[in-house]
């Protein structure tokens, strides 16, 4: 592939955790929608993940005054509830568009608690691939990176490369099972995946939904396809809420070396975390939250509130 400039990049917060302006509802879930210029010099919008709850996300919607008709395209990081529950009605929304994910992301999920309890995950029901086609739109499934519109692209499956980074059990604890051709295999999330670009007179820019491939593999995939090894901007979930500290030291560590110019982790990140995150990259550091707009090149005012 060959990674080349877009035009202009702003990201809108639709869905996060975080409320910090009024006005807005906060879920535990992530979606925010891509707006910028194409290599080709054409406008486009992309919506990625689409929450956990459809009424707030569908209220932020109407209050940033979201026109979903112009959207290009809908991108999924991984098939978890908190990302996948307003697909269909945004679908139904935009007129009928193509939703681009990993193969795994439909399959059928499942935790398992202490007591071997077993509980149904994955994408809720009326969001499957069948509800979205009968709402207009187009599932595109592959495991590989895809340009999703000019000089935008997946990174598809990201390969496992750092020792530390290993997906986390369910937050009470048990185990992750998902079912590949009828047999139950524990989950490792390789629907796990981002999207990349890079901004002209800028730099590279990563999209995360919650990285549980882990957020230094995920720098890494993307800096191996498109053929760069320093990172502008980095927005989305890192997946640190409860890990540990050694964890948290790792991944500072390792991300210091791609010589970040802004980071904006949400959703998932957890409060240590941010915190970490906030005091190691001070001069980079921007709170997300839902409402919050991101232009790359530009410093939010303020950055944390």
């Amino acid at each position: 592939m060959v990674l080349r400039e877009i035009g202009f990049l702003k990201i809108t917060t639709l869905a996060d955790n975080m409320v910090q302006k009024s006005g807005f509802h906060g879920q535990w879930g992530l979606s925010l929608l891509l707006e910028l210029e194409d290599m080709n010099g054409v406008e486009r919008r992309i919506v990625f993940d689409t929450g956990n709850d459809r009424a707030p996300l569908l209220h932020n919607l109407r209050v940033l005054n979201v026109r979903l008709q112009d959207v290009d395209c809908i991108v999924l990081s991984h098939g978890h509830g908190d990302h996948t529950a307003t697909t269909v009605e945004i679908v139904r929304q935009t007129g009928g568009v193509k939703v681009y994910a990993h193969p795994y992301v439909f399959q059928s999920r499942y935790t398992v608690d202490k007591q071997g309890r077993r509980r149904r995950g994955g994408v809720p029901q009326g969001e499957r691939i069948s509800n979205i086609e009968e709402a207009g739109g187009e599932v595109v499934l592959t495991p590989e990176p895809i340009e999703i519109v000019p000089g935008v692209w997946t990174t598809g499956e990201i390969p496992r490369r750092t020792l530390f980074e290993k997906v986390s059990p369910p937050f009470q604890g048990g185990r992750r099972l998902i079912r590949i051709d009828g047999v139950d295999i524990e989950d490792q999330i390789l629907d796990d995946q981002a999207i990349f670009m890079d901004v002209s007179g800028v730099g590279p820019f990563l999209i995360t939904g919650c990285a549980h491939a882990g957020v230094v593999n995920t720098i890494l995939r993307a800096s191996e396809l498109g053929g760069f090894e320093k990172v502008y901007g980095l927005v989305g979930g890192t997946h640190m809420v409860q890990r540990s500290n050694e964890y948290i030291d790792d991944t500072i560590e390792a991300l210091g070396r791609f010589c970040l110019k802004m980071i904006s982790p949400c959703h998932c990140t957890g409060f240590k975390a941010t915190a970490r995150l906030m005091q190691s990259f001070s001069e980079k550091f921007v709170l997300n939250f839902c409402g919050r707009i991101i232009e790359a090149g530009e410093t939010p005012d303020p950055t944390v509130i």
